[in-house]
């Protein structure tokens, strides 16, 4: 049994006596991506995760991810890690009989589920006789995917005293959402949430100008105004109606000043508004009425400010978070997510709480940027 252990460290030594106590065929790797899953295609590949952040890295089919600790393993940790996908939690502490035992047990399950998954093929083969071209046209998706998950800035970035995060679950295989955010010169922070009209291939395509336009974003306004983001958002639209793609964009748009502390900010159909998150737990909601990118010329767009106080956390959601919510009505639905951000102050926590009612009808994800407290 091979086992791969997600590690920021090229090689974790108690981690590897542990497994080596086990007799446990292992390899190091930096991110879940690394794991081959496409040259086992029809093997589901156990990952070894130390953080939550890991587990909800390994959405892939294919990964069967484990929680795994150098110490003993609280009842709260195990319930937390459950909830982040993990499918068994290990501790380092327990003795390596144990081990053997959780790994016979979890390889039975993975071997039931690779029979499981086989049978169901075949028997998908059977009935739809896929042909060469649809078999290339999901190659082509799974390449495309791995494609845009490149594109997307490094997790948890630290620039000066802010953190920013991001994290995008698509609907189907491609996604029509998109996440960047980077430093202007030596002053400002970029960062922005572009939502493409529709999902799949051709709402996706649209996502590599997105990430071209972050680019000549950083090379038209490096010395930006930032009295007027609404600038930005007005130049963004006329670039991609100059395009002729005929899609809409919803965008939300911010760049900090890191001299005072402020964030300025404009909107393109923003949906749901956008929350602001004290260090006390207040909600404070930025909205905007603005058009869509993409299809009106010449429109413009409104730019506000607001104090980022020390503590704060900044939220942008694409609008598919909205069916992970239990509620109704929309006006229900924003009590409700704004309730979930009162309550769960950690981003990690609430992209898993968000997680767990994900319906896949819609691409959905969450920016964040949070000012860390002074030492």
């Amino acid at each position: 049994m091979k086992i791969f252990v997600l590690s920021a460290q090229s090689h974790d030594p108690r981690i590897a006596e542990m497994l080596q106590r086990a007799d446990f065929i292992y390899e190091f790797v930096s991110n879940a991506q690394q794991v081959p899953v496409h040259s086992s295609p029809e093997s589901v590949l156990p990952v070894l995760c130390s953080t939550l952040e890991d587990l909800l890295e390994c959405h892939h089919p294919a990964l069967a991810p484990i929680f795994c600790q150098v110490t003993d393993l609280g009842a709260q940790q195990i319930l937390d890690a459950l909830g982040c996908g993990a499918i068994d939690c290990w501790s380092r502490m327990m003795p390596a009989d144990e081990l053997k035992t959780r790994a016979s047990a979890l390889l039975l399950r993975l071997q039931r589920t690779r029979d499981s998954n086989q049978r169901l093929r075949h028997e998908d083969e059977a009935a739809a006789r896929l042909s060469d071209l649809e078999k290339e046209l999901h190659e082509d998706q799974r390449a495309g995917q791995s494609i845009q998950l490149g594109m997307l800035p490094t997790q948890h970035k630290h620039m000066h005293h802010y953190r920013f995060s991001r994290w995008v679950q698509p609907s189907l295989i491609l996604s029509g959402d998109f996440i960047d955010y980077f430093p202007l010169q030596e002053r400002y922070l970029a960062c922005f949430l572009a939502d493409v009209a529709g999902h799949g291939a051709s709402s996706a395509l649209l996502t590599v100008m997105l990430k071209n336009i972050s680019w000549r974003l950083q090379q038209k306004f490096g010395l930006p105004r930032v009295e007027s983001p609404g600038d930005m958002l007005g130049w963004i639209n006329e670039t991609l109606i100059g395009q002729g793609i005929e899609k809409h964009v919803a965008m939300f748009l911010g760049i900090i000043d890191k001299e005072t502390d402020t964030l300025h900010y404009s909107m393109a159909a923003q949906y749901p508004p956008v929350l602001l998150r004290s260090a006390n737990g207040e909600i404070q909601q930025l909205h905007q009425e603005a058009k869509p990118l993409g299809l009106f010329p010449g429109a413009t767009y409104q730019s506000d400010h607001v104090s980022f106080d020390e503590g704060s956390t900044l939220y942008v959601f694409s609008d598919g978070v909205m069916d992970c919510l239990a509620p109704a009505g929309f006006d229900e639905k924003e009590r409700a997510l704004e309730s979930l951000v009162h309550s769960l102050a950690d981003p990690i926590k609430l992209w898993s709480r968000l997680c767990e009612s994900l319906k896949n009808l819609d691409d959905t994800s969450l920016l964040t940027v949070q000012r860390e407290r002074s030492a």
